[in-house]
């Protein structure tokens, strides 16, 4: 559509990474779908507004349990004078294959930096979390 929404694909594939909660090393590949806008304000402002919707499949290499998640991950971008940048992700994975918990992931990032350069908001939840921790088990 002439609406200024554009549409892309992409296939990730993850290596292993440690989750600590289950004890064991993940693999996994995400299929995402998204669609962004991005334009200029007469005012000079530049934004990008981009939405990703994504499903997940991790599997563990020790078990071979499967997991299954679909999730969305908000992206913004504001420039100008000053910038805003900020996204986050969020998603329940279950299980589908063996027995064991779900796991939940949840990251928000947020940075504002004033018109002169001064940093005024800091939201990172990966601060001094190490990546085996981002994720938390639950249920059965």
């Amino acid at each position: 559509a002439n609406n200024g929404i554009d549409k892309y694909e992409q296939e990730i594939n993850f290596s292993d990474f440690y989750v600590a909660c289950l004890g064991e090393m993940i693999s996994g590949n995400a299929s995402i779908a998204g669609k962004y806008h991005e334009f200029d304000t007469p005012s000079g402002k530049h934004h990008l507004v981009d939405n990703w919707q994504y499903t997940w499949v991790l599997t563990g290499q020790t078990t071979g349990r499967v997991w299954f998640a679909r999730g969305a991950s908000p992206y913004v971008l504001n420039v100008g004078p000053g910038e805003t940048f900020q996204f986050g992700e969020n998603f329940v994975a279950k299980l589908i294959s063996g027995h064991g918990p779900k796991l939940r992931f949840h990251y928000r990032f947020k940075v504002t930096v004033n018109a002169n350069g001064e940093l005024v908001v800091l939201t990172d939840d990966l601060d001094g979390v190490p990546d085996e921790d981002l994720y938390e088990c639950f249920g059965k």
